[in-house]
């Protein structure tokens, strides 16, 4: 805890000064030399600080995309609630919004559906991307994520999970054509789910940031009504991706 300490201490340093060295931290902090440039050292190392040539050190990106993503999500939480209940409204079953967490997706919201079914385990707080209808619909429109899901690995959840990468690719390509994504049973039997995208234009880029997806029992999802479902998943998606382009536009 210590180490912890100390280090919020350094990243604190950075607030009042633009670069700082390893004595100057020292003298700041009252710790030792040698112990404010290891800790300079272990931060610089997993970016949340740069090394200049000097060999001083300033705030590094990292920090600069943890921040991006603590906003992105607080907005994307704020603007998608009523979005998500209307869905569930709609369709009656389970509804989520999903962000990318490396390789995995994270549920930041959770609308229960009107059936009975929950899913409040922490099991479902966080899944393996390439197994979820949510995973692969950001992976198809973020090259970011697909590389990151790769590169994880696609580890076996059911008998149903897409484990061969070639195969994985191509539906990839075919959620990218088509604009939404399934999961049928591959992440647990008897529970299948459909997702669209949440597109955002960064840099001259468009790329998915979040999905919103309806999850429930395969025969609910998947027996005659995934197209119906698929169109009011994109239709939800679309709504929140055009609230989020404005709010972006202002700022």
């Amino acid at each position: 805890m210590r180490s912890v300490s100390i280090a919020m201490d350094v990243l604190e340093c950075f607030t009042r000064n633009h670069e700082v060295g390893a004595t100057q931290i020292a003298r700041e902090l009252g710790i030792a030399k040698s112990t404010a440039s290891r800790m300079l050292s272990v931060l610089a190392s997993r970016g949340l600080l740069e090394r200049r040539g000097s060999g001083r050190y300033r705030l590094g990106l990292r920090l600069f995309e943890y921040g991006q993503l603590a906003a992105d999500r607080l907005l994307l939480k704020e603007m998608g609630l009523p979005v998500l209940a209307e869905l569930r409204d709609q369709i009656s079953e389970t509804v989520q919004l999903g962000i990318p967490l490396g390789a995995d997706v994270l549920y930041v919201d959770r609308l229960e559906g009107t059936h009975g079914l929950r899913f409040h385990t922490e099991a479902f707080r966080k899944v393996p991307g390439h197994s979820s209808s949510s995973g692969k619909a950001i992976a198809a429109f973020n090259p970011f994520v697909a590389r990151a899901v790769l590169s994880a690995g696609l580890a076996r959840q059911t008998p149903y999970t897409i484990v061969d990468s070639e195969r994985y690719r191509q539906v990839l390509a075919t959620i990218h054509e088509r604009g939404w994504a399934c999961s049928e049973e591959e992440f647990e039997v008897g529970l299948s789910s459909i997702a669209a995208p949440v597109l955002l234009a960064r840099n001259g880029r468009t790329q998915a940031v979040a999905a919103i997806s309806i999850a429930g029992p395969t025969q609910r999802v998947l027996g005659g009504r995934s197209e119906g479902i698929a169109t009011a998943v994109q239709r939800a998606t679309r709504s929140l991706s055009q609230a989020l382009s404005r709010v972006a536009e202002v700022e």
